[in-house]
């Protein structure tokens, strides 16, 4: 099977704007915190959004300071 050069490149292009949708609709995608109930297209550990983590882990400092003095 012969392509003529612009043939190929019609498959190129058309492979490049199929990758280019399927990027789009993965980054368009948005999970619920179980944390705080925000829409957010991350989540982290025990499915929380990067603020609810943070606060986790601020706390967990907290506790481990008061542990070790």
């Amino acid at each position: 099977m012969e392509f003529s050069g612009s043939k190929m490149q019609l498959l190129a292009v058309t492979d490049l704007n199929e990758q280019e949708a399927e990027l789009t609709n993965a980054q368009s995608k948005q999970y619920t915190c179980k944390g705080c109930g925000k829409e957010t297209p991350n989540l982290f550990q025990y499915d929380l959004c990067r603020d609810c983590l943070n606060q986790t882990f601020r706390r967990l400092i907290k506790v481990i300071d008061s542990v070790r003095k």
